[in-house]
């Protein structure tokens, strides 16, 4: 068995780090000297040991190594590896974002003023964490197929945004969607809109938002936003607009 300090030096840990482990009940000394209080380590934690700084080294929590347990390694690194695949996809796409904002130059986006008759919208509503939105137009869209609908426009209604929680409906015009189990409905209101065409996708959308915000010659008022998506018969991709209320 060596010493604590010994086998810092030799895991590449520090010592502070190893008391921290023992504290939140991750690894254990395999003998203390009841005399000194000197902690002394085996092969075991040491191995131990290792297997916690690979996984932190590749950015596994502490937390998640505590409740899953550190010789769940492989499994540990896979969900690691899933994670990291998916930031790079955040990434990407927030960097395509970066290039389209700035090869935009000062060319304004595409905006129309609308004057709406209002209309209702059915469909799935979210309650939740932005992240759970993409799950309820999966559903709809599964249904859309199912039920045989044509589907010429979908709108994504933000109802409610709150540290972090949005309250949103994933839905059709009302009278398409009669046939959706399980629906529930948003009115929106008539009245003047200004409306932005969406560049680049899904991920332009925060970017669209911003442009209307910062347009100077309109005023906001308080009434539902919304994405409207069209679906061009024979396309492969919509157009994506947001439509914001002004006065």
């Amino acid at each position: 068995m060596l010493s604590i300090g010994k086998t810092a030096r030799l895991i590449g840990v520090t010592v502070k780090a190893i008391k921290h482990y023992e504290e939140i009940g991750l690894v254990h000394p395999a003998f203390v000297n009841p005399d000194s209080g000197y902690r002394y380590y085996s092969q075991q934690e040491q191995q131990q040991l290792v297997r916690i700084k690979t996984l932190r080294n590749f950015g596994v929590s502490l937390a998640t190594i505590l409740q899953e347990g550190d010789e769940q390694m492989e499994l540990l690194l896979l969900n690691r590896r899933r994670e990291i695949e998916s930031e790079i996809n955040d990434l990407q796409g927030a960097m395509q974002a970066i290039e389209r904002l700035l090869s935009k130059g000062e060319k304004q986006m595409e905006t129309r003023i609308v004057e709406s008759e209002g209309f209702v919208v059915r469909g799935y509503e979210v309650k939740g964490p932005v992240a759970d939105i993409p799950a309820k137009w999966d559903i709809l869209n599964g249904d859309i197929r199912e039920e045989g609908i044509v589907v010429e426009e979908s709108f994504g209604v933000c109802l409610k945004m709150e540290e972090g929680i949005i309250h949103y409906i994933a839905g059709l015009k009302s009278d398409l969607a009669q046939q959706l189990p399980g629906t529930d409905e948003v009115i929106i209101p008539a009245g003047k809109f200004v409306v932005a065409r969406v560049e680049g996708g899904i991920p332009g959308i925060p970017a669209a938002y911003d442009f209307i915000i910062q347009m100077k010659d309109i005023q906001l008022r308080e009434s539902y936003d919304f994405e409207r998506y069209v679906h061009p018969a024979g396309s492969t991709e919509d157009i994506i607009e947001i439509w914001m209320p002004i006065e």
